[in-house]
């Protein structure tokens, strides 16, 4: 480590521990992002108990990785078997002319998501003819056309409360090329 004063090791020490602190803490998954001089990195760390010492397997991953709040096609696919999916398609009326429609999909557009999310559960199921999610559901997913306006709905939701909801992030692009490609 030539070349890198003693405060900067103190540093990224610092943080490697604060990092392992925080895994301990998770049950079972955990997503860091560590910035240090030299490089940029998330880590990921699966905590397990084995014969009643903790491991962790790290594994290293480019900026782009996967967070725990997408879902990607092959969950659509079996969420969409099992029934228990709440498909949320924040896309906007003429998108959906234009575009397409999400098989089984609410369609309650991103502009709104907030007021309708609202709503009482009674002029939900009038305006919808279904029942309104409710905050501790772990099957709504919000999909749009990419993953903008879904990550977008997803934050909404959390800030409201539905800390459970996901997102499809591949959006009813990759729905369209996996389908036409025969995936299912």
């Amino acid at each position: 480590m030539a070349g890198v004063s003693p405060m900067s090791r103190l540093f990224q020490r610092r943080q490697v521990w604060n990092i392992l602190k925080l895994i301990n803490k998770q049950s079972s998954f955990a997503a860091v992002r560590v910035s240090t001089p030299k490089a940029c990195a998330t880590l990921h760390g699966k905590c397990s108990k084995v014969q009643g010492q903790v491991q962790k397997d790290f594994r290293r991953h480019d900026s782009n990785c996967v967070k725990r709040t997408d879902v990607n096609f092959d969950d659509i696919i079996s969420l969409l078997g099992s029934g228990s999916l709440q498909l949320i398609d924040v896309r906007e009326p003429s998108e959906l002319v234009q575009q397409g429609e999400f098989p089984t999909a609410l369609n309650i557009p991103l502009s709104c998501l907030k007021e309708t999310l609202q709503l009482k559960e009674e002029h939900f199921t009038e305006m919808f003819n279904t029942s309104k999610p409710r905050q501790h559901d772990e099957d709504i997913v919000f999909v749009g056309f990419g993953p903008i306006k879904s990550n977008t709905a997803l934050e909404i939701a959390h800030k409201m409360g539905f800390k459970k909801a996901r997102q499809y992030a591949g959006g009813f692009k990759e729905w369209m090329e996996k389908t036409a490609e025969g995936e299912i």
